[in-house]
């Protein structure tokens, strides 16, 4: 079964408040599940943009300081990921066909894949001879998966 997945505003640590992106003007109709969706959409505009929609469509009283998340159901608990923005967007690519062959970033990377994926995958991650094979290896990666990484690699 496929996870869903909601823009949501963080509004205390733990506490969210999910955001029904049909109702906000910006939106343009647009509603969606589908965590790629959501980044493409959210992608498009600055926090600012997606909150300043937010307080117009009356949906909430929102700070500029409230996070802007995306949140699922895992296991049973509610997992937050941080929303990608105009201003919360960096080039993963960019970043791993410039580090491709520094062992320590690759190095990381396994360890952040490790029991994420299955060990063949992983293997060959690791042990990948051509730039081609490490970024096609990553790009077969899940789409979450990709995405946790991507964030990883920001923190």
């Amino acid at each position: 079964m496929e996870n869903k997945y909601y823009l949501a505003v963080e509004v205390k640590p733990k506490n969210y408040f999910p955001i029904d992106l049909f109702n906000l003007k910006i939106a343009n109709s647009f509603t969606s599940t589908n965590l790629d969706e959501i980044d493409a959409f959210t992608q498009k505009f600055t926090k600012k943009e997606i909150m300043n929609a937010i307080k117009e469509a009356n949906l909430l009283e929102v700070e500029d300081t409230m996070p802007l998340v995306v949140i699922y159901y895992e296991k049973k608990n509610t997992r937050k990921i941080d929303a990608l923005t105009k201003d919360n967007y960096y080039d993963m690519w960019q970043l791993l066909n410039t580090n491709y062959s520094n062992k320590v970033f690759v190095n990381k990377i396994v360890n952040f894949l490790n029991n994420k994926i299955d060990i063949q995958l992983l293997n060959k991650i690791k042990n990948s001879e051509s730039k081609n094979e490490f970024l096609s290896s990553i790009g077969s990666l899940p789409y979450l998966i990709q995405r946790k990484l991507y964030l990883y690699l920001y923190e």
